[in-house]
């Protein structure tokens, strides 16, 4: 049974030639993957990040746009991966609760920013020479995401 193509976005349609152009990239995201333990990745490390920042873990999932669950549900998993904790977390009350990286935590983050950077350099290139192969338009299932 054949189905219809994806009907295109008035965004996607309105796309000119110049503007596909300009939503060319090619961009590398690093996961690092532990096996049974459980993998590192962009979003772990921004979670990171931000209760770092904002030294709670609920600001810190808001301001990824997510709930407050499952930004305790992601830091659960992150202090389950390795050795010692990434995140301490301390109980709310009247001087409120809070949470912060720990040493560890932030020696983890750096070394993710050092893994991106350093694979970033290694291939740009290659990368480069991908960007350039790409067709003229996005394909359609892809463009609202552009």
């Amino acid at each position: 049974m054949r189905h219809a193509p994806r009907p295109r976005s008035r965004r996607a349609a309105a796309l000119t030639q110049s503007e596909a152009a300009e939503t060319r990239r090619a961009a590398l995201t690093i996961r690092i993957d532990f096996g049974a333990f459980g993998y590192l990745g962009p979003g772990k490390i921004a979670l990171m990040e931000r209760i770092s920042k904002h030294g709670s873990i609920s600001a810190a999932g808001r301001d990824m746009g997510m709930s407050y669950r499952r930004a305790w549900l992601l830091v659960e998993e992150i202090n389950q991966i390795f050795r010692a904790p990434l995140v301490a977390t301390q109980l709310g009350g009247s001087g409120g609760g809070g949470a912060h990286l720990t040493k560890l935590g932030r020696d983890v983050v750096g070394r993710y920013r050092a893994i991106e950077g350093a694979s970033a350099t290694a291939c740009a290139a290659d990368l480069r020479a991908l960007k350039a192969s790409l067709a003229v338009k996005p394909y359609p299932q892809y463009q609202d995401d552009a």
